[in-house]
């Protein structure tokens, strides 16, 4: 069925208030963005946000959960894989800017803690499908862990201006959390993953397109050359639902 003028209008107005937040989060951060701010930015009354948002933070939680959505999405695609990394790092890495600012201060605390939970609550269901042989509290802390661990590699990598690949970044975070994850609590991926030595091999599923490229982890100087190449470009990962 095809969408009604009205309703392309709303999320027209909807789209254009979710961007001037995102911008003005780039420009003086979270904490410090006022709706008024966010209004003039967009060039939209007050009452026309209020139609559509109670205030920033409802705003806020709209564009989170279009990207949990589309997040989602990509782990219908691959259960127990923990691919919400590949996609939050492929994310992160096409939205620089604005994810450096979020990481790095400027108010930026309050949204990370939301998208932490947000990861969380992915992780427990990355959880289910590894077949966790615990419930209640343990599978409650081991999804805070993995949420925990993700943001701050997140942060490291952010620090360090993103300079190795999000597929390298991914590899080396799975493998640490799967192998913990089996050998502590029986758990098992189910897409093939293996483990062997120091390195990383697995059939591995980038969300480009492209089936799934095999990956073994072993940093090179073309690795970092790709990513150098890669940053100057920052092109967002297909399909993406832009910035946050």
């Amino acid at each position: 069925m095809a969408k009604r003028p009205h309703d392309r209008r709303v999320q027209r107005t909807r789209q254009l208030l979710q961007d001037a937040l995102i911008s003005m989060m780039i420009e003086k951060g979270y904490a410090a963005t006022t709706v008024q701010d966010i209004i003039d930015r967009a060039n939209v009354g007050r009452a026309t946000f209020y139609a559509h948002f109670a205030d920033k933070d409802t705003l806020l939680h709209s564009r989170l959960e279009d990207l949990r959505s589309f997040i989602r999405e990509r782990q219908r695609e691959q259960p127990g894989s923990l691919g919400f990394s590949i996609v939050m790092l492929e994310h992160a890495h096409g939205h620089l800017q604005l994810w450096e600012s979020m990481a790095g201060g400027g108010g930026g605390a309050v949204v990370m803690d939301r998208i932490q939970r947000m990861i969380a609550d992915l992780a427990a269901t990355d959880l289910t499908a590894l077949a966790f042989k615990g419930s209640g509290q343990p599978r409650d802390l081991a999804a805070q862990y993995i949420a925990g661990g993700f943001v701050a590699v997140l942060r490291w990598w952010l620090d360090q201006g993103a300079q190795l690949p999000p597929r390298e970044v991914d590899a080396v975070f799975r493998r640490l959390v799967l192998r913990g994850l089996e050998e502590g609590f029986g758990a098992r991926a189910r897409n093939g993953d293996t483990w062997r030595g120091g390195e990383v091999q697995e059939r591995h599923h980038a969300y480009e397109g492209d089936g799934g490229p095999e990956l073994a982890y072993r940093p090179t100087a073309a690795s970092r050359a790709d990513a150098c190449s890669a940053r100057k470009t920052r092109s967002a990962s297909a399909g993406s639902p832009g910035p946050l």
